[in-house]
């Protein structure tokens, strides 16, 4: 009876070991936005999306993604405003929305820089200032209304992500910091005085429209632009890259280290 049982205990725990162990799925995480969060010009380009798009897989989503082992979805894309987040495809793609679904637990958004054109005004003002052509002409009075309402803008993408995915952690990256915001421009950021005051009113708005977004659709705030303050386009140890950069970068756009420290200021809330 006893050598029986020690049989059957044995082939029982030989069943069980042979049974498939389930692996632990990793979490579900989304990354939205523009440029600032796509990473163009960040060596190297992510396999199978667009080109125009510019995700890098050294964009801060890569780098949080990585260092969290989450299964990262990045639509995020160059050029890319509120509508195309909300209700228009872009290069190809659907809407960005789309890709939250009900098992997201991690969504990031930077977007509204485009909808106000703020990284648009400065490359037509730098365009001008070095004799190029075609440069386009920068209308202050209509970034200005743009600025009143661009954060109903992100707070509808934020609105959104909530009704898709309603166990998600939501975080909102604002853009990090362009132009000197206390000291004078330098040779590789070539705006004039007026010009420089007026982009810092830009910046300084549209941190502050982020933040009222944020506040009023239940999202944290990642503070890039505050936390980047001493890191622009000027600075000793630049996050951002200048007007006239390296061959292959892309002027008025997050560097590596930028990428790397907005990374980090994620990983500190989320984990």
């Amino acid at each position: 009876m006893l050598k029986r049982l020690t049989v059957a205990a044995i082939v029982l725990v030989t069943g069980l070991i042979g049974l498939p162990v389930q692996a632990e799925v990793a979490a579900r995480y989304v990354a939205m936005g523009s440029s600032f969060a796509a990473g163009p010009g960040i060596p190297p380009l992510r396999p199978g999306t667009p080109a125009a798009c510019g995700r890098s897989v050294n964009n801060y989503a890569s780098l949080v993604a990585e260092e969290r082992g989450l299964a990262l979805t990045d639509v995020t894309c160059s050029g890319a405003t509120t509508a195309n987040i909300l209700t228009a495809g872009q290069a190809g793609q659907p809407p960005q929305i789309e890709a939250v679904t009900s098992d997201t637990r991690l969504v990031t958004v930077t977007i509204g820089g485009n909808d106000v054109n703020y990284v648009g005004s400065l490359f037509a003002y730098a365009c001008q200032n070095t004799g190029g052509t075609n440069c386009g002409q920068v209308d202050q009075a209509a970034i200005r209304t743009a600025l009143t309402t661009v954060h109903e803008k992100i707070g509808a993408v934020l609105a959104a992500v909530h009704q898709r995915a309603p166990r998600a952690r939501v975080l909102v990256v604002d853009y990090l910091t362009i132009v000197p915001r206390t000291a004078a421009a330098c040779d590789g950021v070539p705006l004039t005085p007026a010009q420089l005051t007026f982009e810092r009113e830009v910046a300084e708005k549209l941190a502050a429209a982020t933040r009222r977004a944020a506040r009023a659709e239940r999202a944290t705030l990642i503070p890039a632009a505050a936390k980047s303050a001493t890191h622009d386009s000027c600075a000793a140890t630049p996050w951002m890259e200048r007007y006239v950069t390296a061959s292959g970068r892309v002027p008025y756009h997050p560097n590596e280290a930028g990428m790397a420290a907005v990374a980090k200021l994620i990983g500190g809330v989320s984990s």
